[in-house]
């Protein structure tokens, strides 16, 4: 295992081993230095190692960001001004994210950021989020789907470099309130689009933070 594959490891097995046995990490005076501290430990990897268990790919090239309020920080986390000293520079960071920090804690929100493809520029706007508890995937027992509470949607796709066969590329943004996906256990996020498409993510909610 590479030297930077083993320090991205032990920081999420140190976040796990340090949060309490929910999906997501509440936001309070600890996780706060726990998220600065473990952006100290991946600085300088990709954003895939940064999101950890929190990057999702549906076996197709779609890619699931989920954006919690604890990733936000680590996100908003900078390296100017650091020292080397960790608990000085997780105290500097700390105070100089303060006005961010209170922002992601007065939204409380959970960004779910999707990477899609199509075939025209619009196609972005058609997909509609919504999310199950996974044992009520049986439409006979499914429960009332969870909705955002808001979406940015792109409503121009880009052109990429895959045409023909999905020659547009857009990311939609599907925000929940916080204390929703908390209390979820397994979960499924799912995408449904006008033409009757349904691209679903499976989401365990132990590993998610």
């Amino acid at each position: 295992m590479k030297i930077k594959n083993l320090i991205i490891f032990t920081a999420i097995t140190f976040i796990f081993s340090s949060c309490s046995s929910f999906a997501l990490i509440k936001i309070d005076d600890n996780s706060i230095d726990l998220a600065i501290r473990y952006y100290l430990k991946t600085q300088g990897s990709s954003s895939e190692y940064d999101l950890g268990s929190n990057w999702k790919n549906d076996g197709k090239g779609r890619i699931l960001n989920i954006y919690s309020p604890f990733i936000q920080i680590v996100m908003k986390s900078t390296n100017k001004g650091v020292t080397g000293n960790l608990e000085e520079d997780v105290k500097n960071i700390k105070t100089r994210l303060s006005n961010e920090i209170t922002k992601i804690k007065t939204k409380n929100e959970v960004r779910f950021i999707v990477a899609l493809y199509g075939d025209n520029s619009g196609f972005a706007q058609k997909y509609k989020a919504s999310i199950v508890e996974a044992e009520y995937i049986d439409p006979s027992k499914i429960k009332k789907a969870l909705l955002p509470k808001s979406a940015n949607i792109q409503k121009v796709a880009e052109k990429d470099s895959f045409d023909p066969s999905h020659p547009f590329s857009a990311v939609n943004c599907y925000i929940y309130k916080f204390d929703d996906i908390f209390k979820l256990k397994n979960f499924v996020f799912i995408l449904s689009s006008e033409n009757g498409e349904e691209i679903k993510y499976k989401i365990n909610s132990k590993e998610i933070y």
